[in-house]
Formats: C-alpha cells, sequence, structure tokens
C-alpha cells in the first residue's frame, strides 16, 4: 500500500535520567552507544541543551506544556498539575495524525491521555496493575511474580544489580518493542510517537552481558572536592541520604560499581534504539521522519559527592538533544545555541502543520539547525524545588548562576574555563551576582512566580542541613490490585 499523505511522521525518543556525557557522540570514548551515535550522525547534535526543572514529572509536563514548570504548578515531582490549555499531543492530533504513547509517562492520573489516541504504558512505580501494559506482558509471559521488575528500590534504590528478567522481556526492550509495532502498523498515515524508556533511571539493572560490560578497575571516579561532602545544595543532602544511605556510607567499590551499571543500563538502550532505527529504514520512513532523541534530565553519579537530579550542575541539567530529518537538517553538524525541552513542543507542533500557542517559551529546534528564522536565545532560567530546597539557575554565555533559598548561598561558575563547576567565584564577582539575582526577580515577578519572591528580592530561608530521614518507602502497592481467579 502506497503512502499518498506526505507529511512527516514525528518520532519522540527520551530516556530518563540520561547525562549527555556519557554518549560517543558527546565526547564519550568509554561508554558504547553506536546507534545514538549512528543517530547523531544522521542530524543536528545541541551541546548546549538544558532541562529547566531537572526532576522527572515537572520536566516532562513542561514538555508537553511548551511552558515553564512553574506555569503548570509543578516544580518537584508529587505535585497536582494545574490543566494544561494545550497540551502537545491533542494539538497534533488535530492536524490528523495518530498519536502514541510507549513507556513512561509519568502523567497523574496515570492514564491521563493528553490527547494520545492509544497509551502503551510502562511505569517506574505502577499503582495498579490494569493501569500498566508492560505488568499485564510480564504477567502474560511466565513472569508475573516479579514484583519490582524494574529492579528492587527503597534501601536498595542506588544499590547495582543485575535484573531479575532476560533482555527479551526487559522493560527497555519491551519499549522498544512496542515502538516498532507501532511503526510498523502506521506506517501508511502520518504518526506522532513519543517513546519513553525508564532506564537508565535506577535502580541500575541491567541484562547481561551488560551488567559485566565495564569492568570495575576500568571505571572512572566522579569529578569532586573533599569540601563538597558537605553540600550546599539542599537537595544533595536530601537525595543522599535516601538514596545512598549517606554519602559517608558509598565506598569507592560502590561508587565504581553503580557507574559501571549505569553504563551498563545506558548501552543496553542503545542496543534497543538501534532496533527502532532500523524499523523506520525497514519501512521505508528514514526520508520522512523527524526523529528527536534526549532525555527529562541526568544523574550525578557521584560527582560533586551527589546522586540523583534535582540540581543544576552540568550532569543533572545538561541533557542529551539530537534533532534528525535527513534531507531537511543538515547531517553531522553541532550548535551551540541554547535549546530547552520546551523547544520539542514548538518544534513538534509546527513540522505537524499547527500553530504554537502564544505562551509557549518553546523555539523550533529545525528552524534553529536550518539556521532559519529562530533569533538565539541570550540566556535560559530554570528553577527546582519548595521550600528549602528551592533553587534558581541563570545561563548565559560562558557562565552560570545559582541561587540557593537556603542560606541565600550564591555559586558561579565560568564554565570555559571551569567545565567541571569546581571553583565556585561568586565572592570574586558580587556585581555579576547582584546583576543577575536583579534578572532572576525581574523574571519571575514578570511571570507571576511569587512563591520565587521575597518582596523585591528572591526568597531566602535561615541556612539549615538536611536532617536525615533515611530510605523511602517504594515497595510496590501493585500486587494487591491483580484479580485473582
Amino acid at each position: 500500500m502506497n503512502r499518498d499523505d506526505r507529511r512527516p511522521n514525528i518520532l519522540l525518543i527520551m530516556c530518563d535520567q540520561l547525562r549527555a556525557d556519557v554518549l560517543g557522540c558527546y565526547g564519550n570514548s568509554f561508554v558504547k552507544t553506536p546507534n545514538i551515535d549512528r543517530l547523531a550522525a544522521t542530524g543536528m547534535v545541541f551541546d548546549r541543551a538544558y532541562s529547566l526543572t531537572p526532576v522527572c514529572m515537572p520536566a516532562r509536563h513542561a514538555l508537553i506544556s511548551g511552558k515553564p514548570a512553574f506555569e503548570i504548578g509543578m516544580i518537584d515531582n508529587g505535585q497536582e498539575v494545574r490543566p494544561i490549555a494545550h497540551p502537545l499531543p491533542e494539538v497534533i492530533r488535530q492536524q490528523g495524525y495518530a498519536t502514541f504513547a510507549v513507556g513512561k509517562m509519568h502523567f497523574h492520573p496515570v492514564r491521563k491521555h493528553y490527547g494520545f489516541d492509544r497509551m502503551f504504558l510502562s511505569e517506574e512505580i505502577p499503582g495498579h496493575f490494569y493501569d500498566d501494559d508492560y505488568l499485564q506482558f510480564l504477567h502474560q509471559n511466565g513472569y508475573g511474580h516479579v514484583q519490582e521488575p524494574h529492579g528492587k528500590r527503597s534501601e536498595m534504590y542506588y544499590v547495582p544489580q543485575k535484573s531479575e528478567l532476560p533482555e527479551e522481556l526487559h522493560t527497555t526492550a519491551w519499549t522498544a518493542d512496542r515502538t516498532c509495532e507501532v511503526i510498523r502498523k502506521n506506517r501508511n498515515r502520518p504518526f506522532f510517537l513519543f517513546a519513553s524508556f525508564i532506564k537508565p533511571h535506577p535502580p541500575f539493572d541491567p541484562c547481561e552481558p551488560y551488567d559485566k560490560m565495564y569492568p570495575l578497575e576500568d571505571i572512572p571516579m566522579p569529578i569532586c572536592r573533599e569540601e563538597e561532602k558537605q553540600p550546599d545544595d539542599y537537595s544533595i543532602d536530601m537525595q543522599n541520604d535516601y538514596k545512598v544511605g549517606g554519602i559517608d556510607n558509598v565506598s569507592e567499590e560502590d561508587i565504581r560499581k553503580i557507574r559501571s551499571y549505569y553504563y551498563g543500563c545506558v548501552s543496553q538502550i542503545d542496543k534497543q534504539i538501534g532496533k527502532i532505527l532500523d524499523e523506520l529504514e525497514a519501512n521505508g520512513l528514514l526520508e520522512n521522519t523527524l526523529v528527536i532523541f534526549t532525555s527529562d534530565h541526568g544523574e550525578m553519579l557521584g560527582d560533586h559527592y551527589a546522586f540523583g537530579k534535582r540540581t543544576f550542575y552540568e550532569a543533572s541539567a545538561r541533557i542529551p538533544l539530537i534533532v534528525s530529518w535527513p534531507g531537511k537538517i543538515p547531517a553531522g553538524e553541532r550548535s551551540s545555541e541554547f535549546a530547552v525541552l520546551q523547544d520539542i513542543y514548538a518544534t513538534c507542533i509546527t513540522v505537524a502543520g499547527g500553530v504554537v500557542p502564544e505562551d509557549s517559551i518553546g523555539k523550533n529546534l529545525v528552524a534553529m539547525a536550518q539556521g532559519n528564522g529562530e533569533p538565539p536565545r541570550e540566556k535560559i532560567i530554570g528553577e527546582f524545588g519548595t521550600g528549602r530546597a528551592l533553587k534558581f539557575m541563570l545561563r548565559w554565555g560562558d557562565f552560570k548562576y545559582i541561587y540557593h533559598t537556603n542560606g541565600a548561598l550564591e555559586q558561579l561558575f565560568d564554565l570555559k574555563n571551569d567545565p567541571h563547576e569546581l571553583n565556585n567565584i561568586a565572592a570574586l564577582h558580587p556585581d555579576i551576582c547582584r546583576q543577575a539575582r536583579m534578572g532572576l526577580v525581574e523574571y519571575y515577578r514578570r511571570r507571576g512566580f511569587h512563591e520565587a519572591l521575597d518582596g523585591d528580592q528572591l526568597k531566602r530561608y535561615p541556612f539549615e542541613r538536611h536532617v536525615p530521614k533515611g530510605y523511602l518507602d517504594q515497595f510496590p502497592r501493585w500486587p494487591e490490585t491483580v484479580v485473582r481467579e
């Protein structure tokens, strides 16, 4: 059957907690990512792409809304999202596209479709058996007894562990297989497909042979300074508490193994992305498909004595962003323009033939790649957290300014001369810091984010350290929802 409708397909591939610098196309010669690198060779790599609220739910909802996360009421996980007037899948659906979601969406409520015609879900912590297509798949294939198929959490959250599942039944393979199935079944009509991998989000649970792919003695150690064991960043202290039981309890061997298994998860994903690209090629769709590859945020992996995300260090906030559309976007080139997740919103809507809502902060990445019609950003602003964890980032030129409400602490980094952010030069440049603070105050006042402000200043609290509370209870509840016959 010939396809008469030549409107381009749109394939958005997202990983969870994937930092940019573990990919070959971002300069890593140690971790094996040949298929992601293959995609990069056919398109443009954005070197300065950021998640403005580097944690799962806000980042994802910011992407589908095209707006800053605080404008939809979500600057940390677990908050209630405000109504999204023009969600990305719905706007594209209105252009006559078939719309699909595969994998982890992390929406609330779970099956809120936002305009997706069909959702095939594999969620990180499913609450109900019948909400999750992947759980049902495991049950049908004789693995319904595995209560934590994405790895054991709670006190095991950051303990590297080999998956209980064979590779072909792991969520990473399942997500790729469902994605390929959607491509095959919809090759004769334009589709928008959001394929979202849970991994390499912890627990780090690669299958064989990925659990042994990176020998511990070869693993590079994190980049940090001894004094960072007492972090200025409240969120780092909090995360280290419930993820690894406190930074002092993590040995060098633990760190090497955490990083080894993380890299293994990345290479396991890479294999499956190769499968998806092969499926596009086998169906003759490569030339007529816009492929966007990204992540919702990064992972600290011990850098700055930190694990997790929720901070504005590069390892957490900087994300990979690859845009490929053969014949439309220059192949094998790079962009140094600032890009954000909300740009995916504007790009997909424009390519689908729609009109980007005026309240979106997104820019068209295709136009940016073509050097056509999108003026470059001079700066980007991000925010995360509530109470003492609330912090802000201003990124411009070679500089990054971070303000912490806990103690009104300031960090200023010159990324050109200090790419690993080891030297806080805020005390040396009070005028730059003052201008940055004033810029943030003006921005949040203009956009109505009053929680960021205390009069004509940024919010501040007396400095306190996080009080240790221990591991979170993340034991699965879904087995209680299975109907017993």
